[in-house]
């Protein structure tokens, strides 16, 4: 499968089936071509302060690389988030994505034709997880995590390999599966590839079939369940490749991919609140959030560059970072980023930011912290 394609014959039939009046019964947020505000063209703005402490300034002989503008410059860190060697034969296909269990410290990395990889004691340590064999038996391409008091977190994934969206603890011994929904524009039981999934608290699910009809949906968790509502579509976007809850502001995060966007996406009226326009031909992947900040990866940059990570500020709505892995850090894979998050280590001032992030075609991963670089 080629993701970054999709064929004429299929965009032709998604077209149809965006117009069709049986549609209007499950697009119930809006009209099916009324996605809300016009697209607005980010601004750059350096931002001189984070939501912690800066770490201790060092010179830049000190760093051998960095990347990104004012307090948001990253070095890479070399020694981190070593594959297992019965891992390795797969990395150069990987096409998966990254969860964090914080309580834990424990990252997982989605690599296809293995499943969970695993990383603890501050991405030191490594392992396969060993679960039920559909973890491994498709492609985890995009993933969520839920944090329970006094339990184990779950794991909800979109396979779009084998059509899935598979739900789990992290013991992942244990797989709850989601086929393809019923009726509306996948009545005929066709072109369904979901590539990302997303907790909106403990009830609900929302997938998004970036590979398939472009369409994204909510369910209901236990059991699971779809729901019958469908948004999106080709009017909104060619590929909706991520999906992001964002509990603060009850609103979902869409990466529209071609079309270099990001939509910020009202529960409450069913459409976008704002879409923010990358610079073209930046091919927003999914979004990580921590508090204010949203982290977008992107499969390439303008002009086919290799694939930049966005740092958006959600208050000023202004991009205050671009961390280019590839070019300015020395990942030769890091030519396309797939998937990114953050990962923070400690809490309040005093906690240490880490960016992760994973590649494709060439695939990879790798690990970067944030550094204080005296100008």
């Amino acid at each position: 499968m080629l993701p970054m394609k999709t064929s004429l014959s299929l965009a032709v039939a998604c077209t149809a089936l965006a117009s069709a009046p049986f549609l209007l019964a499950h697009d119930t947020g809006s009209k099916p071509h009324d996605h809300g505000p016009s697209p607005v063209p980010v601004i750059f703005q350096v931002e001189k302060k984070g939501p912690v402490k800066a770490p201790a300034a060092q010179d830049k002989s000190a760093v051998s690389h960095v990347s990104g503008q004012g307090f948001w410059k990253f070095a890479p860190v070399t020694t981190a988030m070593p594959v297992p060697a019965e891992a390795q034969p797969f990395v150069k296909g990987a096409h998966g994505t990254l969860i964090v269990d914080s309580e834990r410290d424990v990252v997982y990395w989605g690599l296809e034709k293995v499943g969970w990889v695993a990383f603890s004691d501050r991405l030191k340590n490594s392992w396969i997880v060993k679960g039920d064999p559909a973890i491994a038996s498709g492609n985890l391409h995009g993933a969520d995590i839920l944090p329970r008091k006094g339990q184990l977190p779950l794991v909800i994934a979109a396979d779009n390999v084998e059509g899935e969206i598979l739900l789990s603890d992290t013991t992942f011994r244990t797989v709850e599966k989601l086929k393809i929904p019923d009726g509306g524009p996948y009545a005929d039981k066709k072109g369904w590839a979901p590539t990302d999934a997303a907790f909106a608290g403990d009830k609900t699910l929302w997938v998004t079939d970036g590979y398939g009809r472009h369409w994204f949906m909510d369910a209901d968790a236990k059991p699971m369940k779809y729901r019958g509502n469908f948004y999106g579509g080709d009017s909104m976007s060619q590929t909706p490749h991520g999906i992001t809850f964002d509990p603060k502001r009850n609103e979902l995060y869409v990466s529209a991919r071609p079309e270099a966007q990001v939509h910020e996406w009202s529960l409450k009226t069913r459409k976008s609140l704002a879409v923010h326009q990358l610079p073209k031909g930046s091919a927003a992947c999914d979004t990580d959030l921590w508090g204010d900040y949203l982290l977008v990866p992107c499969l390439t940059g303008p002009d086919n560059t290799p694939g930049p990570l966005y740092i958006i500020n959600l208050k000023t709505k202004a991009v205050v970072s671009t961390i280019k892995p590839k070019e300015d850090l020395g990942y030769g894979y890091a030519q396309h980023m797939h998937d990114a998050c953050w990962y923070v280590v400690g809490k309040g001032r005093s906690a240490k930011v880490y960016i992760l992030f994973t590649a494709w075609n060439p695939g990879g991963v790798g690990a970067l912290e944030l550094v204080n670089i005296k100008d």
